[in-house]
C-alpha cells in the first residue's frame, strides 16, 4: 500500500533534477510560448544545483537576456524576509513540549538518527520539528553531501540577476500558501511517513541516474514520469501539490502573454509534463510551444 512517501520522494527528485541542465544536448527544459505578439519563456527548474552546473545552456541565458521580467513560483524577496522565516518555523515546529523523539517510536527514531548521522546532520537539531520538516531537512543535508546546494539553484541565480538588472520580479504564489501545503503532511502517520521517506532517500542516487539520461535527451515526458511516480496511490496530493497549482498558474501565464514585455517563467520541472501539465494546458488554450 502506498503512503505519502511519494511526496518526499518527489521533493527529493524535484530538488535535484535541474542540476542536469548543462548536460542537455539538442534540447533543454525550456519552452518558448507564443500567442499573437505575446511571448514568454517557460523554464523547468528546481531549487538546488551544483557549483559546476554553470554556465547554463546558451538558450537559457538568451531567454533571460531577452526577457523584461522574471516570474518565479514565489518572490524570493518574500521568501527570505524575517517574517517569512518566522512563519516557516511556526508551521514546522511541534506544538507545546512535544519532541520528534516522542512523536516517533523508538525504532523509527533510531533509523532517522542513523540517517542523519550519515548525512552529517545532528538529529538533536531536529528535536522540535514535525516529521515532514525533519525529513526534508535530512534530504537537503544528503543532497549537500552529494554536492548539491540551494545557493546554486536556478531560482536564486535568476532572482539575483534580475534584481541587479532592475527587472520586474513576479511571484505566482505567496510563501504562506506554499508553507500551508507542506504543513498538511503533519497529519501523516509519523512512523510510516518517516520510514518510507528514509527508503526513498536511500534510493535517491539511482533515481538521479535515470533523470540524467532523460534530461540529456530532452525527454520531458520521462522526466515528468519519474517525478510524478512518487504520488502514485495518493492522487489527492498530486492534485493539490501539482495539478491544482498548474491550473491557477495557467490563468496567470495567459495574462502575462497579453501584457507588454517578455516574461521568463521558472517553475518546477514536475509541473510541465503530463495530460494536465502546463505544456499540455497551454497547448489546449491555443498557445504555440517550441522546445529550445
Amino acid at each position: 500500500m502506498h503512503t505519502k512517501r511519494g511526496f518526499i520522494k518527489s521533493c527529493a527528485l524535484v530538488l535535484i533534477v535541474a542540476t542536469l541542465a548543462t548536460g542537455a544536448t539538442a534540447k533543454s527544459c525550456l519552452w518558448k510560448v507564443t500567442l499573437g505578439n505575446g511571448t514568454l519563456y517557460l523554464q523547468g527548474s528546481v531549487h538546488v544545483l551544483k557549483a559546476d552546473s554553470y554556465p547554463l545552456a546558451p538558450a537559457i541565458e538568451l531567454a533571460y537576456s531577452n526577457s523584461t521580467a522574471l516570474v518565479l513560483e514565489v518572490d524570493m524577496k518574500e521568501m527570505t524576509s524575517p517574517e517569512t522565516q518566522q512563519l516557516i518555523m511556526e508551521k514546522a515546529m511541534l506544538p507545546g513540549t512535544n519532541t520528534l523523539q516522542q512523536v516517533l517510536d523508538k525504532e523509527t527514531y533510531q533509523k532517522l538518527g542513523t540517517a542523519c548521522t550519515q548525512a552529517g546532520l545532528p538529529i538533536a537539531a531536529l528535536a522540535k520539528f514535525k516529521p515532514w520538516y525533519a525529513t526534508i531537512a535530512l534530504t537537503l543535508a544528503q543532497l549537500q553531501k552529494m554536492g548539491f546546494d540551494s545557493q546554486y539553484g536556478l531560482d536564486p541565480y535568476f532572482f539575483d540577476r534580475a534584481t541587479a538588472d532592475g527587472k520586474r520580479i513576479i511571484g505566482l504564489e505567496s510563501v504562506g500558501f506554499q508553507i500551508d501545503l507542506f504543513d498538511r503532511l503533519a497529519k501523516e502517520n509519523p512512523n510510516d511517513f518517516v520510514t518510507r521517506a528514509l527508503a526513498d532517500l536511500a534510493a535517491m542516487e539511482e533515481e538521479v541516474a535515470s533523470m540524467e539520461k532523460a534530461w540529456e535527451t530532452g525527454d520531458i515526458d520521462t522526466l515528468g514520469t519519474l517525478i510524478s511516480k512518487g504520488f502514485e496511490g495518493y492522487p489527492e496530493f498530486h492534485k493539490t501539490f501539482v495539478l491544482d497549482r498548474n491550473k491557477c498558474w495557467l490563468k496567470t501565464l495567459g495574462g502575462l502573454l497579453e501584457t507588454p514585455g517578455i516574461h521568463m517563467v521558472v517553475v518546477g520541472a514536475g509541473h510541465l509534463s503530463g495530460e494536465e501539465g502546463l505544456l499540455e494546458l497551454l497547448h489546449q488554450e491555443g498557445y504555440a510551444l517550441e522546445q529550445l
